[in-house]
């Protein structure tokens, strides 16, 4: 049995007793999510912008409740938002990446997968799905070549 129910029902407490706290805002977000509860998810990281609307982790997480809802077109636009407001954080680049691979973007979907490793060249889940789309796109010697790294910073890649 689930003990995010509960969880939710104790960060909701907490963000209704600290409206302005962005944090309670995005972990109450992020244990809706968790639950497949997209539209109170929705709901809540709307809150978190509304609250940071300079904040790339809400925007992140704005980006993962539209993708819940399959609201593809709005999830891509709160993943670039989220890009654009955090340039030097790996995870809103991923986060967009994996969004236009959702919808077949796959040139835009190597230029933020290539983002974030330049970031953090030993991110290994984007070296492993950097290595899926260039296979996608014909690009086998690339895809090998960030297969390697991937398998070399996490062992369980070798499994596959």
């Amino acid at each position: 049995m689930s003990e995010t129910p509960g969880k939710i029902e104790k960060l909701k407490q907490v963000f209704e007793e600290n409206p302005e706290d962005l944090q309670a805002c995005l972990q109450l977000g992020q244990a809706y999510l968790d639950e497949f509860q997209g539209e109170p998810a929705l709901e809540i990281y709307r809150k978190a912008v509304r609250l940071n609307p300079e904040s790339s982790a809400a925007h992140i997480g704005l980006g993962k409740a539209f993708d819940s809802l399959k609201r593809f077109d709005e999830m891509i636009d709160a993943f670039r938002e989220a890009a654009f407001l955090g340039p030097d954080w790996r995870e809103p680049h991923y986060n967009l990446a994996i969004g236009l691979m959702v919808v077949g973007q796959y040139e835009d979907t190597l230029e933020h997968l290539q983002k974030a490793i330049e970031i953090d060249p030993e991110f290994a889940e984007a070296h492993r799905v950097l290595s899926l789309v260039c296979k996608l796109t014909g690009r086998e010697e690339d895809s090998r070549f960030h297969k390697k790294e991937a398998m070399r910073l996490n062992p369980e890649y070798r499994i596959e």
